[in-house]
């Protein structure tokens, strides 16, 4: 890994329960077995922080070494990762004797008793003067291969995790590309049928339908490789299918914006906001003789934002699946991370059909 996804690696390694719980027991685990085996009261000064201090080592700073390769890879080649653990786990050891002051290592339940440290500690000349003690060199090697061992054990099972969320985030990139592209011979089709219903009624309407549809055809081309677009340019697209609708029904649909142009650059995914004109249009406006309103509005919700389309006329059939638009539009907002079932609804509320959609932080893309 490189510096930056190395830091934000710790950074989550920290953080999981899992690293502060094992952490916790270790240290709780280690005390209790001390008071148990060892005369005097359960110790409350600096011996009993020093399992915890070992327990971050071990689970926090073991695995740095491997992880480090200065390349996109998550974990070095065995040779390298060796070649770094060695000494950076053993200056770290070393490090973290000197800090607690060590001593003479427990060895059997009177060393236990004593604890990993005398009280009081003895500072640098101390450990450098135990140095040469067999079993403190024992319990030091002992240290380091099990920090060696279990950073490479670690890295590599974050490794693997990275890997894995790296696949997913690719299958769903590719599934979510897969669905906007195929929102784009979906609005043509129907603008296409609505310009055939109009070419022996009104050929000139028809021609200039032709020509917008052209216009439109070029947005939707130009958005095909984009993941993200500013909230004003999803407007451009609306408008454009809009004006397709408004040569095919003409005075049967009264369009109304309510939008917020504090918020004309915020990022969305493209094609958002069409599907849900789309079904007004289609199953709402366009069976109605008399035609309706169309009413479309941008405004913030918390620090997000909440887009409504508002229809009158037909109501929705009850138990009628989604329209092709309305599906891809909810398996899109699932992959991006959002809860279809609460940040996209659809409801009856007196003559008017509602369709909000509601992204909190007001970025999806």
């Amino acid at each position: 890994m490189q510096a930056e996804h190395l830091f934000r690696t710790t950074v989550h390694r920290i953080r999981r329960p899992l690293t502060l719980g094992a952490i916790l027991v270790f240290g709780l685990l280690w005390n209790l077995t001390r008071w148990g085996l060892g005369p005097g009261s359960l110790p409350l000064d600096g011996e009993a922080l020093a399992p915890f201090a070992w327990g971050i080592f071990f689970l926090v700073f073991a695995p740095l070494p491997w992880q480090w390769t200065g390349t996109p890879d998550a974990v070095a080649p065995p040779l390298r990762g060796l070649l770094q653990a060695i000494p950076f786990n053993a200056a770290c050891a070393f490090l973290l004797l000197v800090l607690l002051g060590a001593g003479a290592p427990p060895m059997g339940p009177r060393g236990m008793g004593r604890g990993m440290m005398h009280r009081g500690g003895m500072g640098l000349h101390g450990v450098l003067g135990a140095a040469s003690h067999p079993r403190l060199l024992i319990l030091a090697a002992s240290y380091l291969c099990f920090a060696v061992l279990l950073g490479g054990v670690i890295a590599r099972m974050e490794g693997a995790e990275r890997s894995e969320d790296l696949a997913l985030k690719a299958a769903a990139q590719a599934r979510l590309k897969a669905l906007q592209n195929q929102m784009n011979p979906h609005v043509l089709f129907n603008a296409i049928s609505g310009v055939a219903e109009m070419v022996r009624e009104d050929p000139a309407g028809a021609e200039k339908v032709l020509v917008d549809l052209a216009g439109l055809l070029r947005h939707l081309l130009e958005l095909g490789d984009r993941a993200s677009l500013a909230l004003a340019q999803e407007r451009q697209v609306v408008e454009q299918y809009l004006a397709l609708e408004q040569l095919r029904l003409g005075r049967r649909l009264q369009v109304r914006w309510s939008w917020d142009p504090a918020l004309d650059d915020r990022q969305v995914p493209p094609l958002l906001l069409q599907p849900l004109v789309e079904n007004a249009l289609k199953h709402g406006i366009g069976p109605e003789r008399a035609g309706g309103e169309l009413h479309i509005s941008l405004r913030p919700w918390g620090r997000g934002l909440e887009l409504e389309v508002a229809n009158t006329g037909r109501p929705p059939g009850e138990g009628a699946p989604d329209s092709v638009g309305l599906r891809n539009l909810r398996e899109r907002l699932a992959l991006l991370g959002a809860d279809p079932a609460t940040s996209f609804r659809l409801w009856r509320e007196g003559a008017w059909t509602r369709a909000v959609i509601q992204l909190p932080g007001g970025d999806l893309a």
